[in-house]
């Protein structure tokens, strides 16, 4: 039976905001601990912390990724250096992970990970997923997955972000630190379920709508017969050459959804994020395929629907949690959710309206990204998001 606890530092030098992670979730146990998961912002030295890590947890294995900031159960922290933990303690999981990840052979290689975490574990009943967060094709990481294990295992956590820029994000496993790469823990602890939650928040914007009239893949190369990065930059009153990064908070793109997964979702359109452009700022990649004719819309953050969404995902974890108290928590976040005060989005508010009702004064191990989107199941299906709230309870079957 796997059992959690978590830790959050904001100490700047590397090995000792690792260590005091470690100290926080174990205290001295840490020869206890089978599997730690870091998540830390890019200002960090990760050599050094993974090695501190390892000092501290000779036994585990060391898994996780870089965000433009962490969430623990003390709170939220976009220091430039700042680092959670998940120690897990438990032999009922299997992890792999391998590096070279991009649009081209997400699904190869999300594939050979997938078949390497099956070969270490049988039973698994959940995957925890953590890739690049740039150039990738999510929905062929998730058919990679879904070769091995079937469409029915459900797959959440996030791509990993870095301090907003756009550039370059890392993952890691053991002693590697990987900047295009894909880790997956399988965990097959029979006693546990998921019960989550996921939500945006945007709205779609009149007049705003779109049509790729020729892709590639996850390329989108015309919007309206047209080169699709100047198009959708003139839109937003931006020039052509505007790196991604410095349109991220407001072109985000909505692509409508199903009537029945529009109601698991609580909003009519799923997102995605533009995140490279081509050389010659004309074409741009988002995450996940893109088919010639599909409608797009250009969407806008709501901080009224922001939160009234989140009360309602509250209401329906709690529905279905039916009086249990998560084991742990894992989290991905957008870092563009919470309320905008002094030029900046303030998020301890909109973080408490998810940990209150889920843990209440309990201590329960919590674990958080904010990252450049997510894995999460929606209307049982295994599915890749942008610019969402997504919380992974893990709590303990009725009887077990």
């Amino acid at each position: 039976m796997l059992e959690f606890s978590s830790g959050l530092s904001t100490a700047v030098n590397s090995k000792q905001a690792a260590a005091e992670c470690v100290e926080l979730a174990l205290g001295d146990g840490g020869d206890a601990c089978d599997l730690l998961v870091i998540h830390s912002t890019v200002g960090h030295n990760f050599a050094q912390a993974i090695a501190a890590a390892r000092a501290a947890c000779a036994n585990a294995v060391i898994v996780g990724c870089t965000g433009s900031g962490v969430i623990g159960r003390e709170g939220v922290s976009e220091n430039m250096r700042s680092m959670a933990v998940m120690a897990v303690r438990g032999k009922e999981f299997g992890a792999s992970a391998a590096d070279g990840l991009n649009s081209q052979n997400s699904l190869a290689l999300a594939t050979q990970v997938a078949e390497e975490v099956k070969a270490k574990c049988d039973g698994v009943t959940m995957l925890y997923c953590l890739t690049s967060g740039l150039d990738l094709c999510g929905d062929e990481v998730i058919e990679g997955i879904e070769s091995v294990f079937g469409p029915d295992v459900p797959i959440f956590g996030a791509t990993s972000a870095d301090n907003g820029k756009a550039k370059k994000t890392f993952q890691f496993f053991g002693q590697d630190v990987m900047e295009h790469g894909i880790v997956l823990v399988g965990f097959a602890d029979p006693s546990l379920e998921l019960v989550m939650g996921i939500h945006h928040g945007s709205i779609p914007l009149e007049g705003m709508t779109f049509e790729v009239t020729k892709s590639d893949g996850n390329r989108i190369i015309e919007l309206d017969g047209k080169p699709a990065w100047p198009t959708l930059m003139s839109k937003v009153g931006l020039p052509a050459e505007t790196a991604p990064s410095e349109a991220m908070a407001i072109v985000g793109l909505g692509v409508d959804l199903s009537p029945a997964d529009q109601a698991a979702y609580d909003n009519p359109q799923i997102l995605r994020a533009p995140l490279i452009v081509s050389e010659d700022y004309q074409s741009f990649l988002w995450p996940v395929r893109c088919e010639e004719g599909t409608k797009v819309v250009l969407m806008q953050r709501d901080e009224q629907l922001i939160f009234n969404g989140v009360e309602r995902m509250m209401e329906r974890m709690d529905k279905a949690l039916n009086g249990r108290k998560p084991v742990a928590v894992f989290h991905a976040d957008c870092m563009a959710r919470g309320r905008l005060m002094f030029n900046r989005v303030l998020k301890d508010e909109i973080i408490a309206k998810m940990q209150y009702p889920l843990c209440g004064d309990d201590v329960v191990p919590w674990l958080g990204v904010y990252g450049y989107s997510e894995y999460a199941p929606l209307g049982g299906k295994n599915r890749f998001h942008s610019y969402t709230t997504s919380l992974f309870s893990l709590v303990r079957k009725e009887g077990a």
